[in-house]
């Protein structure tokens, strides 16, 4: 029998404590160039329109269409996160700040909306993320919306990018309205197009009980946003609004980035004495917009946002 001398076993033990790199994964170029086509000035339609019917005796709802100029912005473009703000420019010219697409690479901690104003953030096995990108999308307040991940696919020039089902609270277009259904379970499509870009959802409206378990669904609902590149609409009101609350805006993401990072749950309440987190906010960069204040330290920020915090 053989046995291994001093210096094989002094090499089997160098290759043991010897770290392995393993090579990271690079985002695809086109990929990255597909998100960042997302950018720019445009004229946006709306357009909603409930399907199918999934209980005895309920009544479709009317169409719904909406027309808007929106800006899109570029926040921050690393090789493995792209963050692009929408700045919306509404009816009478009213400058509101839209919804966020935070994109990430191969990212394995997921924002899950669970209904009722709570979320928990799960963690997704490396390998089942592999080669994809996640979506985050925010409320207008900054705080999490959903979230997602699926990969870019790319044909013949058409790039396009397809959630899983995703749980969602329902749209500002139906919140103040509507008490019927608690979950928006949704697929989302992106697509580049010669004139823009465009946002698909197939949607399902779903029904719990107070509990969080499932008591049913009651509409089949298909949507289609168009996003149209522009060069007639004005966005001067909207850069001016971008440039004086980036900073304030860039505070309460920071905290919202550190919430997702640290915790696996948490809920946001409606009210707190009468207000709302998104009144709060908005009073805030109305008055660094309005008044040309400076924006509040981050501690204050961050006390008034934990205030609606559970």
């Amino acid at each position: 029998m053989k046995t291994l001398g001093l210096r094989s076993y002094s090499y089997f033990f160098l290759l043991l404590s010897t770290p392995i790199f393993v090579e990271a994964s690079v985002p695809p170029e086109k990929d990255r160039e597909a998100i960042l086509a997302m950018v720019g000035e445009f004229e946006v339609t709306f357009s909603f329109e409930e399907k199918v019917a999934l209980q005895p005796d309920y009544k479709l709802t009317k169409p719904y269409v909406e027309y808007a100029s929106e800006m899109v912005v570029v926040v921050k473009d690393t090789p493995e996160q792209i963050i692009l703000q929408h700045i919306l420019v509404a009816e009478g010219g009213r400058i509101v700040k839209h919804w966020k697409q935070v994109w990430t690479w191969e990212d394995t901690r997921i924002v899950k909306f669970q209904g009722r104003e709570k979320w928990k953030v799960e963690e997704v096995d490396a390998a089942e993320v592999e080669g994809t990108w996640s979506q985050l999308v925010t409320q207008v307040d900054d705080s999490p919306r959903y979230e997602s991940f699926g990969k870019w696919q790319h044909d013949a020039g058409y790039s396009r990018w397809e959630s899983g089902v995703t749980a969602r609270p329902l749209p500002r277009r139906e919140y103040t309205k509507r008490d019927d259904y608690q979950i928006l379970q949704a697929v989302n499509r992106h697509s580049i197009t010669p004139e823009g870009w465009v946002h698909e959802q197939d949607n399902v409206k779903q029904v719990l009980n107070e509990d969080g378990t499932v008591s049913g669904y009651i509409a089949v609902e298909h949507g289609v946003n168009y996003y149209e590149h522009t060069k007639e609409a004005d966005f001067s009101e909207a850069r001016e609004y971008w440039e004086k609350t980036n900073e304030f805006w860039g505070t309460v993401s920071h905290f919202w980035e550190s919430i997702e990072a640290e915790k696996n749950e948490f809920a946001i309440a409606k009210e707190v004495e009468g207000e709302s987190l998104v009144r709060e906010m908005f009073a805030i960069a109305k008055t660094i917009v309005e008044e040309e204040k400076d924006a509040p330290e981050e501690i204050e920020v961050i006390a008034r946002i934990q205030r609606f915090l559970n």
